[in-house]
């Protein structure tokens, strides 16, 4: 255990683990723009003969963001800052309501293709171990406007993240009472604050969560390559979600509506 500990916190460790995280952005973004993450409706034929249940999945996936983050900040011995305090208790707030009440107030999720799930895993893997480290080994004064700047964002991305899923979560159960008595597969339009504007607030409301934290953070790398790393991933899915809302349900789609960004794209 001490020779796993040692490893752990080498300063080489870390920055070997940063420099293979900032390569992220610039890999998912051009994949993701031409290739379908396999969960969700995107799973596909393929996906299905490779995919494990939803719930349980997605629970595995992000639990690790978390359980690394927090190893990696006690191995470090922080002096236990108000800026380190708040920002891990952002950090493990976020990742509770991902990891577990997400798939718990969730009506159904899709099964999720075994290669999502280990991309998953890897990714929030290392940026669980990379922004852990930093927030152990540094501090600042919170008495600064950048701080509270960057934390007002983080909650209200928050607070619009969670709301936004209240509605999808009630929509899907309002079109899954309608499935069981018509027995047909059937989508539904979603509507209400920013879903009268964009396709997927909830992508939306993540990328402001995160570049709030990063703010907050004032100088962390790992914090940025996260905040970037998230609009990598979700602008595509944001993008192909649009389309497929669009073809699903043509004409009656909002056509003034967007994919992720209010009056812009």
């Amino acid at each position: 255990m001490n020779t796993v500990i040692q490893y752990w916190l080498k300063p080489s460790s870390y920055n070997t683990a940063v420099g293979i995280y900032a390569t992220f952005p610039f890999i998912m973004a051009p994949i993701l723009f031409f290739v379908d993450a396999p969960y969700g409706r995107f799973t596909g034929s393929l996906g299905k003969k490779f995919s494990l249940p939803g719930k349980a999945s997605w629970f595995v996936m992000e639990i690790i963001s978390p359980i690394i983050f927090v190893s990696s900040l006690v191995i470090t011995r922080p002096r236990w800052t108000p800026f380190q305090m708040i920002l891990a208790s952002a950090w493990c707030i976020h990742y509770i309501n991902r990891s577990i009440i997400y798939p718990l107030r969730a009506t159904s999720m899709a099964d999720i293709h075994l290669l999502a799930i280990l991309s998953a895993i890897f990714f929030n893997g290392i940026n669980g171990y990379t922004n852990g480290m930093w927030v152990g080994r540094h501090s600042h004064s919170i008495y600064q406007y950048q701080f509270w700047i960057g934390m007002m964002i983080w909650t209200m991305g928050f607070l619009s993240n969670m709301y936004h899923d209240t509605i999808l979560f009630k929509l899907r159960k309002i079109t899954k009472e309608k499935e069981e008595v018509s027995k047909i597969k059937r989508y539904s339009i979603p509507y209400g604050v920013l879903f009268n504007y964009i396709s997927c607030p909830n992508y939306f409301s993540e990328c402001v969560e995160w570049i709030g934290y990063a703010i907050a953070t004032n100088s962390s790398l790992p914090a940025f390559i996260f905040a970037v790393s998230t609009v990598s991933n979700l602008y595509p899915r944001a993008i192909r979600t649009h389309d497929w809302y669009k073809k699903t349900f043509k004409e009656d789609y909002p056509r003034s509506r967007k994919a992720m960004i209010p009056y812009i794209y």
